[in-house]
């Protein structure tokens, strides 16, 4: 028995500990550094500031709420908020003074230079700033993570170690060596499993960097599914050993006693 705990114990690290692969002053390209791209059904909030205060509420798209069972003219109320674009089945939206623009494919940063751009092209705005944020993008973690769930893409750029971190860490009994990653992709499911224990292969992976949709699941290891089919069998359950191996020791010592 003691030789089997010390077995175990010896090779739990090498299971355990991430980036096992690297070294000091090591210095590696990420094969695959592109951030978000919009896609259609996508949500954005846009905003463009002018001199001209009459400009900037035209092409600013508020916030407008009903109030139910108040009189007509008051039944709309707008708010100081933005209003968001989401973008249609072809991936453009419909701006403002402007019209159908084509969005899909960029990132928020084009996005804000391709209106800016029009904007000074039709004479309509020539010192336009245009800030451009996501609404409802987001991906979500589960699995094998301390807490699992589904998280906002607060900048442009998460990897997939930075969503592990925001799901508290992988528990002891999650997978490092495949965690799967699900991404829909042009209405194809594209499928990555990446290890972490392996620092190169992890930032050469296309799923280092995550996109929005993406699902992130960390696999439980053999020890978690030997515990979870011992649930339905108790003679699996190290208590249930624990258990035998105390009562025969005290059957022992009252029959040889």
């Amino acid at each position: 028995m003691m030789g089997v705990l010390v077995s175990i114990s010896c090779t739990t690290p090498k299971n355990i500990s991430y980036f096992q692969d690297t070294y000091n002053g090591q210095v590696a390209r990420i094969a695959y550094s592109q951030g978000i791209k919009l896609k259609p059904g996508d949500m954005i909030s846009i905003v463009v500031k002018s001199k001209s205060v009459e400009l900037t509420n035209a092409l600013n798209l508020p916030v407008t709420t009903q109030i139910i069972g108040a009189p007509e003219e008051t039944s709309l109320r707008q708010s100081q908020g933005v209003g968001g674009y989401t973008l249609d089945h072809d991936g453009n939206i419909d701006f403002p003074l402007v019209g159908s623009i084509h969005v899909a494919g960029k990132d928020k940063s084009e996005v804000a230079s391709t209106i800016k751009q029009i904007l000074k092209d039709q004479q309509i705005a020539t010192d336009a700033v245009v800030t451009v944020e996501y609404i409802n993008l987001n991906y979500a973690v589960m699995g094998e993570v301390k807490e699992p769930g589904k998280f906002p893409f607060n900048k442009e750029k998460i990897s997939i170690l930075e969503a592990l971190s925001t799901a508290g860490d992988m528990t002891i009994y999650g997978r490092r060596d495949s965690v799967v990653v699900w991404r829909e992709n042009e209405g194809q499911r594209q499928i990555y499993v990446v290890s972490i224990l392996n620092g190169n292969e992890l930032i050469n992976s296309p799923a280092y960097y995550l996109q929005q949709g993406d699902i992130v699941y960390v696999q439980p290891n053999n020890y978690r599914k030997r515990q979870s089919r011992a649930n339905g069998n108790e003679v699996l359950t190290g208590s249930f050993w624990l258990s035998a191996i105390s009562v025969l020791t005290t059957l022992g010592v009252l029959l040889f006693k």
